[in-house]
């Protein structure tokens, strides 16, 4: 787990300078960049949730005893991350949209709605690490019923994230 959450904060760095004057920014269009940070964040959220729901052999019995099981306090505070930088994102193409070429524009008008949804996607995995959590603190009061309503709305969120995800994807390639 610690090399998927090392990971993370390798993987999370973003181009977010509002005035767009350093040396990398300026040899790349807003589109490139965006995009660019669109994949970062994705993966950031993709390793979260394979480290959540994945099968691994050291999560079963006895090797659970030897290895550490998931870091759910670390996912939820990384998921609170990606939020924020997407929430960053949408008010760096806000604050730049007007240096934007015209191709560019139906690409960063998709973008604000795909970062709406990925936000509510990490929240919705934060919640369901949130519950994981209880269970190994043995906090009560958690049931089948409300860990299969937020398995639930994680998954409807996920589509929504897919649903979104195509539209940016078709803007991007009309804009290549």
């Amino acid at each position: 787990m610690s090399e998927i959450l090392g990971f993370f904060s390798k993987t999370l760095k973003m181009y977010i300078s509002p005035t767009m004057s350093d040396v990398k920014n300026s040899e790349k269009s807003l589109s490139t960049i965006v995009f660019e940070n669109l994949k970062e964040l994705v993966k950031a959220k993709n390793a979260a949730h394979e480290s959540i729901f994945k099968f691994h052999w050291k999560k079963l019995w006895p090797f659970n005893l030897i290895w550490p099981q998931v870091d759910y306090l670390r996912i939820i505070r990384f998921m609170g991350e990606v939020g924020e930088q997407a929430i960053q994102q949408k008010e760096f193409i806000a604050r730049n949209k007007n240096k934007a070429s015209t191709e560019e524009l139906a690409f960063l008008n998709a973008v604000p709605n795909y970062l709406d949804a990925l936000t509510d996607s990490c929240h919705k995995l934060a919640e369901v690490a949130q519950f994981k959590q209880n269970i190994l603190e043995k906090v009560p009061n958690h049931g089948a019923f409300s860990f299969k309503k937020k398995l639930d709305a994680y998954a409807k969120a996920q589509d929504h994230l897919v649903r979104m995800g195509a539209f940016v994807q078709v803007h991007w390639m009309e804009k290549k």
